[in-house]
């Protein structure tokens, strides 16, 4: 990203995602027009089937520092936990659900009557009909038992949870919303089961978040971490991801080592957690 904390008018605020993919550019008379013009066309950016951190770079705009162009190249250290968003907001999982929904709906048939039976609405004898549930997952996240209906389209998906509407961009399992993007993968739970620890990606392995290279190795198998030790450090798109223990245990698994090439979702390390007390005694 490039900014300058004395801007004048029709100063640029560039937004700078790789220099092989593309650039965002907003000007304005003065600094705050050229941050809020850049924030919206950000959030009107739409990238998907690859990672970027178009989403990253709107909340950092955001930021207080930002804003008031008190900037140094600590900022983004400092704040990462807040710029970074961890959390996968419920919504995804529901419009993933609907994609799924869609996808048995039966394709009409000539003359307009379709099979009652094979419509996907949950339909049961002698109960309320139980909207069908799918099972899909977020790389990086645990796997989810989602429902969801909505409107589905080649390119749009909208669903309404706890009575909010929300829209989302859409490109096969891709979603995405205001420059943020998630794959939203089927997930087989007895195949994970079968696969293990390391397999199931759940939340005891640590997995890359985009395609990079290992820089750092802070752990060794067999090691005992705590909840949020940064353990690996992945270079990806120009930046420094820092990995960190999803809770306290020990190092079960470390299967790369500096200089190490890693793809996205790949597993890096598995972490044992550490049983409970009253498991101990």
């Amino acid at each position: 990203m490039r900014t300058d904390s004395g801007l004048s008018e029709g100063t640029e605020v560039g937004s700078l995602y790789d220099p092989m993919l593309s650039k965002v550019i907003a000007y304005g008379p003065d600094r705050a027009t050229a941050l809020r013009k850049l924030r919206a066309a950000l959030a009107d950016t739409v990238i998907l089937g690859v990672p970027t951190n178009t989403g990253f770079l709107r909340r950092l705009l955001a930021h207080p520092a930002v804003v008031a162009g008190e900037l140094d190249t600590g900022l983004v250290e400092r704040e990462a936990e807040a710029l970074v968003d961890r959390e996968v907001p419920g919504e995804v999982y529901a419009a993933g659900a609907a994609v799924r929904r869609a996808a048995l709906e039966p394709a009409p048939a000539d003359g307009g009557w379709t099979d009652p039976f094979s419509v996907p609405s949950g339909w049961r004898l002698g109960g309320e009909p139980t909207p069908p549930a799918f099972w899909v997952r977020v790389p990086g996240q645990e796997p989810v038992q989602a429902s969801g209906d909505g409107t589905v389209t080649d390119g749009r998906v909208a669903v309404t949870v706890d009575g909010v509407r929300h829209t989302f961009v859409r490109a096969g399992d891709w979603l995405g919303r205001d420059g943020d993007a998630w794959h939203v993968q089927d997930h087989d739970p007895v195949a994970a089961a079968i696969g293990g620890a390391a397999g199931a990606h759940g939340a005891d392995s640590l997995t890359a978040p985009m395609p990079g290279t290992v820089t750092v190795v802070k752990a060794a198998v067999g090691d005992r971490v705590e909840a949020g030790q940064g353990l690996l450090v992945v270079e990806a798109m120009k930046m420094e991801h820092v990995i960190s223990a999803p809770h306290a245990g020990t190092v079960a698994e470390l299967d790369v080592t500096p200089g190490s090439t890693v793809a996205m979702d790949q597993v890096l390390a598995v972490i044992t957690p550490d049983e409970p007390e009253e498991d101990q005694r």
